[in-house]
């Protein structure tokens, strides 16, 4: 939860809070009469508890004033990140969403290099930039092999050196980061502790001319397309309520600065627009700080995403018809090998249906891997099972082995970090929980695939009084969700009880609701086949035979039943099993897959990969 949300709802209980800070205070009407930020008799300091201006606060003596997170810093000596951990304690904010193990960097020991005098000073001060703006940045001057290169380092609040960016002024082409170095903001050691507005922009440049007009300002390390600084500084990002993205005025600035909004929330974000492409070519132009000002005076949010003009799409659409190369398409539906009749578009929502024990759960524990196979990410929540003996079930599939090594086991573990998280709940989960937490996953973690196993395993009635409306609001907020963060999410659907097995489940036989089918945009059936385990009499010449005619037939369909989008609308894959991996093959040579490859010496197991 970021500062903005926490100074809202710390108005909502500004009198308890007023009373907590300043006990010694009393109540003068709609407001908090105090002496000072210490507590001293007095009415000096007054604290607004009721009314618009609930929670905002002012010092007549000293001047000092904000909302109650400046007041909680002033009352206990406080920096920001203390004040907002006392405060999420205080008021029983818990941000416990599961998190990875923490990556490690390597810290880059301090470049060799001098005070910018020479081709470094001169490409500079030619753009604008003062002297004293290259001192407060610290940029150094590199010269190598005749060259000479501008050195931009990436400096935390502490003065700790955690990245170096090279660059050669007469080839932009010529530029470098320090290998294996943290990905992260550019200028955080100039931020004032206490602020709570910031602005981000698409190059050092950019931000050193937004500190030279006196605006705080922060720049990406890798230019509007690369994204990895959000996870590592995304704590540092959370006290800032008012978050302006100033990326340059061209198509990739725009996709970028639209993702970053997303991802940090479209409620303390907004977009700068200058009268130029980027911050300094506008200094260039001759633009003062009064004109910067301006601009971030006046930036806004996103417009509403429900009124929008037609030819606004005209890109979009044009890239369905003529996908751009280089551009990474959906992702198709893989099992042992990608199947192009099915792509997983981002903000759909796909039903997976199909009778009890026929494996609906194992398919699409399946597809998952294939998806992140693919490079995407995912969060699943299983209700069914636990997490660690819903990974045994995952790393057979994984590995095609029903007892991988240790060190196996390890490997894909490892491979698993940034590919999958869980939703680790064994039961019943609250939907509107399980839905918060799967948009925090989306906006830090970039995660575009959410699994929901099953519908019976949220809060939402399965039968009695007012069930068909829970559960039809249930899918409208599922819906809802996939649509803001243009995420595919994938739920288990249970069927009505059949008369027997030997027919698959079909669209009007999921149990429950309408529009559990109706606000689906793709719907599958798993239907497996019933067969013997071993022939009645082993002894009997023809019951073996048949045994063995029978074990050569299909063990499973996939059935797609509805796609919305896609060319084909009904389809039937036939597919093998091979129990001892939990895999479904499209071919009758069951030989286990590698979703995740590992050289091992001990193997007997022979594999797809190897023949």
């Amino acid at each position: 939860m970021n500062a903005a949300e926490i100074s809202q709802r710390m108005s909502g209980e500004a009198p308890r809070i007023a009373e907590y800070l300043l006990p010694q205070g009393k109540r003068a009407g709609k407001e908090w009469k105090a002496g000072n930020t210490s507590g001293e008799p007095g009415g000096s300091l007054s604290v607004c508890i009721t009314g618009a201006k609930a929670g905002t606060w002012k010092d007549f003596a000293s001047g000092e004033g904000g909302d109650l997170i400046d007041l909680w810093m002033a009352c206990r000596g406080q920096t920001m990140p203390e004040a907002m951990k006392d405060i999420k304690a205080f008021m029983g904010i818990r941000d416990d969403f599961p998190k990875p193990p923490e990556k490690t960097y390597r810290r880059p020991e301090k470049p060799t290099c001098q005070r910018p005098k020479q081709r470094v000073h001169e490409w500079l001060t030619g753009r604008g930039l003062t002297v004293d703006t290259l001192a407060a940045f610290k940029i150094g001057e590199q010269l190598q092999q005749g060259k000479a290169y501008a050195v931009f380092p990436f400096i935390d609040e502490a003065g700790v050196l955690l990245n170096v960016k090279y660059r050669n002024p007469d080839d932009k082409r010529d530029m470098r980061q320090e290998k294996e170095a943290t990905p992260c903001l550019f200028g955080w050691h100039l931020i004032d502790p206490k602020a709570r507005a910031v602005t981000i922009t698409e190059g050092e440049i950019d931000a050193m001319t937004l500190h030279q007009m006196r605006i705080p300002a922060l720049s990406v390390n890798q230019g509007a397309g690369n994204h990895q600084w959000l996870e590592h500084d995304w704590e540092k990002l959370e006290r800032f309520s008012d978050i302006t993205i100033c990326f340059d005025h061209d198509a990739a600035g725009d996709k970028g600065a639209f993702e970053i909004i997303q991802r940090l929330g479209i409620e303390r974000c907004r977009r700068v627009r200058l009268g130029a492409k980027d911050a300094n070519q506008w200094l260039q132009d001759g633009a003062e700080a009064v004109d910067f000002q301006q601009a971030i005076d006046e930036a806004r949010g996103l417009d509403p995403e429900e009124l929008r003009s037609a030819d606004d799409f005209t890109p979009a659409v044009e890239a369905l018809f003529y996908p751009p190369v280089g551009i990474d398409a959906d992702p198709f539906l893989y099992l042992d090998k990608p199947l192009d009749w099915f792509q997983f578009r981002a903000g759909e929502y796909t039903c997976w249906t199909g009778i009890n024990g026929h494996g609906k759960s194992l398919m699409l524990d399946q597809v998952l891997l294939g998806l992140m196979r693919q490079g995407q990410r995912v969060t699943v929540f299983s209700g069914e099972l636990t997490s660690p003996r819903h990974l045994k079930r995952i790393m057979k599939q994984a590995t095609g082995l029903d007892r991988p090594t240790r060190e196996y086991i390890r490997a894909v573990g490892a491979w698993l970090r940034e590919r999958l998280w869980l939703f680790d709940l064994f039961g019943v989960a609250r939907l509107d929980r399980l839905l918060e937490v799967f948009a925090y996953a989306a906006r830090r973690y970039n995660v575009g695939h959410f699994v929901i196993d099953s519908l019976m395993m949220i809060d939402v009635p399965q039968d009695g009084p007012g069930a068909i409306t829970k559960q039809n609001e249930a899918v409208q907020k599922i819906v809802a969700f996939k649509r803001k963060f243009n995420c595919h999410v994938h739920v288990v659907a249970h069927p009505r009880k059949q008369r027997d097995e030997t027919i698959p489940v079909g669209k009007m036989d999921v149990a429950g609701a309408g529009g559990i089918v109706n606000g689906a945009d793709n719907l599958f059936s798993i239907w497996r086949a019933q067969k013997d385990e071993a022939p009645a009499n082993p002894n009997d010449p023809d019951a073996v035979a048949a045994w063995e005619q029978q074990q050569s037939d299909i063990d499973a369909k996939l059935i797609l039943k509805k796609q919305r989008e896609g060319a084909v609308q009904d389809y039937t894959l036939a597919l093998w099993f091979d129990k001892p991996s939990m895999q479904y093959r499209t071919t009758p040579r069951r030989y286990p897959l590698r979703f995740v490859d590992f050289s091992i010496q001990d193997q007997e197991v022979p594999h797809e990969n190897d023949r």
